[in-house]
């Protein structure tokens, strides 16, 4: 301690000392008597002493109360002692730091319980579909078509999982490019034309030839979302899918969704009135779409009245990479 408030104050300490000397060196030079000047010197140096003492007891308590604080948690509730300007700046960029970790630490807290609320619904609902196929192994004679839909559900709820993992690490996996969104549409909508097949629903896909900036994995994710919620809320008629100025737009021509219902259907698990109808619903797609195209830069609104379908509108008008 005491090696560290000589570094801290020896330019002061020099600084007196050779003021010291300069007084006797002086009156030398000039011829006057010393003896006044030794006295002058013992009662400064007495007043120096005891500043020093004074200094130093300060010091070595401010010292001690900061060991004591660092044994604390990181960034605890306690306070930077300030004794002048710079330690007040000190002081506020600690402070800064400090706020800036408790958000980051409530923050992770927000999203480790959203992981384990999605991962015990998602790990309930997986199991629906995984029975399924083992009852129907089990039968001498299995139906294919439920076999078929069953897998792709597993498949589907594997999927999902996978993307909300890469949604934690989105900096490191966006791969941003001119992409035709024709490609990307035929895509999603062979992933999920079991389920058209099964319950004849009509798709009808209109001009989608232009180019978006996007990331094409990220978009066909999205679209295969809303093109199952598409199926699974129609019992018959058709899905359309087109592209009009810059926005993608698919219709169905299903049961809708009640008006109360559409301020919350992007909120995390909400199923609302449809949801309950249907066991399968897990108010979790939506939410996923929602944030992946926030994600890219991109746009969703859902327009739909109770028994009139839905139409799902993707603004697509990214023109140029943004950079944070």
């Amino acid at each position: 301690m005491v090696s560290g408030y000589c570094a801290s104050r020896g330019g002061w300490m020099v600084l007196a000392m050779c003021q010291a000397f300069l007084l006797p060196l002086v009156c030398w030079l000039y011829g006057l008597p010393l003896r006044p000047v030794f006295y002058a010197l013992i009662l400064m140096g007495s007043v120096l002493l005891l500043f020093i003492a004074l200094d130093f007891w300060r010091f070595a308590g401010r010292i001690r109360n900061l060991e004591a604080k660092k044994a604390k948690a990181p960034f605890g509730a306690w306070d930077y002692p300030s004794h002048g300007p710079e330690e007040m700046l000190f002081a506020e960029i600690i402070e800064k730091i400090k706020s800036d970790y408790q958000n980051m630490e409530q923050r992770q807290k927000r999203e480790k319980a959203a992981a384990a609320q999605y991962y015990a619904l998602w790990s309930h609902q997986a199991k629906t579909p995984l029975a399924a196929i083992q009852l129907l192994l089990q039968e001498e004679h299995p139906d294919r078509n439920a076999l078929e839909q069953s897998v792709f559900q597993a498949q589907q709820y594997v999927d999902m999982a996978l993307q909300y993992q890469r949604l934690n690490d989105s900096a490191n996996d966006l791969l941003l490019r001119r992409c035709v969104l024709e490609e990307i549409v035929k895509q999603a909508v062979k992933e999920v034309s079991i389920l058209f097949i099964h319950k004849k629903i009509r798709l009808v896909l209109g001009s989608l030839q232009e180019e978006v900036l996007t990331d094409s994995k990220w978009l066909q994710f999205v679209i295969s979302q809303l093109l199952t919620n598409a199926v699974k809320y129609t019992s018959s008629g058709s899905v359309f899918v087109w592209y009009e100025g810059t926005t993608l737009y698919i219709r169905d021509t299903g049961i809708g969704i009640r008006q109360e219902d559409l301020p919350r259907i992007f909120e995390w698990g909400y199923t609302g009135c449809n949801g309950h109808m249907q066991s399968q619903s897990t108010g979790i797609g939506l939410n996923l779409c929602k944030r992946a195209l926030t994600m890219l830069g991109h746009t969703i609104a859902i327009r739909s009245q109770p028994g009139c379908g839905t139409t799902v509108e993707i603004g697509l008008a990214r023109q140029e990479l943004e950079t944070e």
